[in-house]
């Protein structure tokens, strides 16, 4: 059922612009069930896009390359988004689920690209980042491919507020763990924050890159309901459940949502761990594999127990 994958994106330049055409060429033959829509700008004024995919009133969030180095995940968003598209134009039950019946009851938005700047940085090169930006002290580097955070030298995934703050925080712009000067002051994460204000989900995923690892908690107070919905992802994936001892990192999206909506979110990392770096082209169909009914049982899961708490 699975025909094709954007994969080959991975190498073109630069990377951004070829993302937000494929996710425009992916709306406009597919007008009946998807959509995208702009939740904002980058730093440079790249636009972030989101793809709204289903109609149902439980509303699930998929994001992925909060980190620069992390883009392989913008491949398999799209590959995800594909997929469906693919099950529900040719009528599919997969992992026991009825995919027509699932987006009549589920409306997922997909935002494959949180960070363009910094993909673009690392995949693409310095000529395509504006020079304002090259003559930058934190950007006076021989290699960018360990770049974790956007144009600015912020980490996005350290820029959200947590009433546990994370321990490894930067005091200034880098390539990684400098949470900003303040919550949401980065475009980026700003972005997010609006959209999850607007939709208010009814559970996220958040899409890393190294580790083969799923994070579940964060100071929530239904911890059963959630760990029920992160075993499953576990068993469906095969990587490794982290205990909620060891979930206390903060300043994460994931860590955000949780506290302040109290809704199921999950943080996946997808690939065997590679150090800070990007994921090799060929860990991929691997990764795809095993993350390809992601998001559809997670989502019949999270509306199958909000039936039941209704």
């Amino acid at each position: 059922m699975f025909t094709r994958s954007y994969i080959n994106l991975y190498d073109s330049k630069p990377f951004s612009r070829h993302i937000n055409i494929a996710i425009c060429e992916l709306a406009k033959y597919n007008k009946d069930i998807l959509s995208y829509f702009q939740i904002g700008s980058s730093v440079q004024g790249t636009p972030i896009l989101a793809v709204r995919l289903g109609c149902g009133s439980t509303k699930i969030l998929v994001q992925g390359t909060h980190h620069a180095r992390e883009a392989i995940n913008t491949i398999l968003l799209l590959d995800q988004i594909n997929y469906m598209v693919n099950l529900y134009n040719n009528p599919t039950i997969v992992c026991g689920i009825n995919i027509r019946e699932l987006l009549n009851r589920v409306t997922f938005v997909f935002v494959p690209l949180v960070n363009p700047d910094g993909a673009d940085l690392v995949l693409s090169g310095k000529e395509f980042i504006f020079k304002e930006y090259q003559v930058k002290d934190y950007l006076q580097r021989e290699s960018f491919l360990p770049w974790k955070s956007n144009i600015n030298g912020v980490d996005l995934n350290r820029n959200y507020p947590t009433s546990n703050p994370a321990t490894d925080l930067a005091k200034i712009p880098g390539s990684e763990g400098y949470p900003g000067p303040y919550c949401f002051s980065e475009p980026e994460t700003y972005a997010l924050k609006i959209l999850t204000e607007c939709y208010k989900f009814d559970g996220t995923i958040s899409y890393h890159s190294s580790g083969e690892e799923i994070y579940w908690y964060f100071n929530q107070i239904n911890e059963n309901r959630d760990l029920i919905i992160a075993k499953s992802i576990a068993l469906l994936t095969g990587y490794k459940l982290i205990p909620k001892e060891e979930s206390t990192t903060g300043n994460g999206y994931k860590d955000w949502f949780i506290e302040n909506y109290q809704k199921p979110s999950l943080t996946i990392e997808v690939s065997p761990y590679v150090g800070p770096t990007i994921v090799p082209v060929e860990n991929y169909y691997v990764i795809l594999q095993k993350n390809i009914n992601v998001p559809i049982v997670f989502a019949d899961l999270v509306y199958c127990i909000k039936e039941c708490e209704n």
